[in-house]
């Protein structure tokens, strides 16, 4: 009866569903900047829900900043708009979460995080999620 039941779970186990959601998280840093972006993603659709992490890392007078990337069915990249981090260096991440929509499709995602003077951008780093 044990080798049974054991037979049974590992058949629950090898016939799981495979449409359900893989939980991603590209992440990277820069001088100065880190940050990651996640999203239970279900593969290509035209809608992604997500939340971003980020930090100003290095007291320096500058501010971090991050955005979300996506990549459509043609291989257009779209960088969408940035969020900043004015809270000064070290003092907590923050958080943002929305959602992105694209009637091409969203077939890749990541994270681009950067280290600003005003509006100039002095470095950045982009990790894509990898499914």
């Amino acid at each position: 009866m044990i080798g049974t039941a054991m037979g049974a779970i590992a058949l629950t186990v090898a016939t799981s569903n495979t449409a359900q959601a893989t939980p991603l998280q590209p992440e990277c840093s820069t001088t100065g900047a880190w940050g990651y972006v996640y999203a239970d993603w279900y593969g290509a659709a035209s809608r992604i829900d997500f939340q971003m992490t980020f930090s100003d890392t290095k007291a320096d007078g500058h501010h971090a900043a991050a955005r979300l990337v996506t990549e459509d069915v043609n291989g257009v990249k779209k960088y969408w708009p940035w969020h900043k981090d004015t809270n000064g260096a070290n003092n907590g991440a923050v958080d943002y979460n929305s959602y992105a929509t694209n009637s091409s499709g969203i077939f890749d995602w990541g994270v681009q995080v950067g280290r600003f003077e005003g509006s100039t951008m002095l470095n950045s780093c982009t990790d894509w999620a990898i499914a």
